[in-house]
């Protein structure tokens, strides 16, 4: 057996857009109407008002999403000299976080510029010392100082440096999610294109995200090792690419998608991405209530399906049909998963476009069906 099959399918996240052309209707049309509700508000901000935001919290760089790339020095004394340069800025792209009730105030989430913001904070914090070597216009009087020396020497400059306008594109908070996920990745777009997790973790942030950072660090450990149980799952990459975060939301939707009485996946439409970006949305924006405990038995439960299927090539849509039972019918599930392992009908279900939400409902079906036969399995409520 292929190690490759103990491993998370990295491909398979980047497949949620599998649709069959049937289901397809005027995707094109639907996309321009998304984008005509789209709103983008241009702001400026002083460099004075941008620190003084990410100090209260109010502006999130999010340091931990994406790959965890940072500027060099060289290039963060550089960004610094432009500015007591006043040379004109590229635009800092933020996303709109409504606060979590009426009195708590809105925040911004940075999409783009992440690298400028945090220099500018780092500078204003005197952890960043200029340098001479680095600097081609202020190399004789800033040279070894740091924002407080500056202050006290050169505070006009300094002065006219936290003055200095910024301009700064909102994305408002009503906008759908499918635009700000494709603004955000057209942004993004470097060397190496980010993928669909990385733009979830820096666009989703929710109390919900919170318990997932949570759980995923108590599995992989500190001083940056990784659990070795937790690597016989996703690869050193998959983490580096958030695919486990993936497989994880994945999961709670379609926990919380599924009506296991009927055995429909909800707001599904073969658009599995579209499902997992509006339910992170909808966290969020604290639109869909949830059981924290829930949440973190759903996590549990999928490293526990992941052990299982680990084998199968197609343990991930095996662990979509399972996990909706999962909580619930714990031990039914466990004493038939043999069972869901080489069960014919839904092997069937994977001969021809697998994401089709008529192939994604059988599944479900038939893992009902297959615990209907146990004590206090699916059967006793459905």
């Amino acid at each position: 057996m292929s190690t490759d099959l103990l491993k998370y399918d990295a491909q398979f996240i980047d497949n949620e857009t599998d649709d069959s052309a049937e289901e397809i209707i005027d995707e094109y049309e639907k996309k321009r109407t998304m984008l005509e509700k789209t709103k983008i508000v241009k702001q400026t901000w002083s460099i004075t008002e941008i620190y003084q935001k990410i100090k209260s919290g109010s502006l999130i760089l999010n340091p931990d999403y994406q790959r965890n790339e940072v500027w060099d020095i060289p290039k963060q004394i550089s960004f610094i000299e432009s500015l007591f340069m006043e040379i004109m800025i590229p635009p800092i792209y933020v996303v709109e976080v409504p606060g979590a009730n009426i009195l708590e105030g809105k925040k911004y989430e940075v999409v783009d510029g992440k690298q400028r913001l945090s220099t500018i904070n780092k500078f204003i914090k005197n952890n960043l010392k200029l340098e001479k070597k680095y600097l081609e216009y202020y190399g004789d009087i800033y040279t070894g100082k740091c924002f407080s020396d500056l202050s006290e020497e050169y505070s006009e400059n300094i002065n006219q440096l936290l003055s200095s306008i910024l301009d700064i594109y909102v994305i408002t908070s009503n906008s759908p999610a499918e635009t700000k996920y494709d603004i955000f990745a057209r942004l993004n777009k470097g060397a190496e294109p980010l993928k669909v997790n990385e733009i979830r973790k820096a666009i989703y942030h929710s109390k919900v995200t919170d318990i997932i950072d949570d759980f995923i660090k108590s599995k992989i450990g500190g001083d940056d090792t990784i659990n070795e149980d937790y690597l016989e799952l996703f690869s050193p990459n998959d983490i580096k690419r958030f695919n486990d975060y993936g497989r994880f939301y994945r999961s709670i939707a379609f926990y919380y998608n599924t009506d296991i009485a009927t055995c429909v996946v909800k707001n599904y439409n073969s658009r599995p991405k579209q499902m997992i970006d509006n339910m992170l949305q909808g966290f969020q924006r604290n639109e869909l209530e949830y059981d924290e405990n829930v949440i973190r038995e759903i996590l549990k439960h999928t490293i526990d399906l992941m052990n299982l299927f680990k084998h199968n090539p197609n343990k991930e849509y095996l662990i979509d049909a399972c996990i909706p039972f999962a909580l619930k019918y714990r031990e039914a599930l466990n004493s038939i998963i043999e069972n869901i392992d080489n069960n014919n009908d839904l092997n069937k279900t994977f001969e021809k476009s697998k994401s089709t939400t008529s192939n994604v409902n059988r599944r479900v079906e038939i893992v009902s069906n297959l615990l209907k036969g146990f004590p206090n399995g699916a059967g006793s409520s459905i």
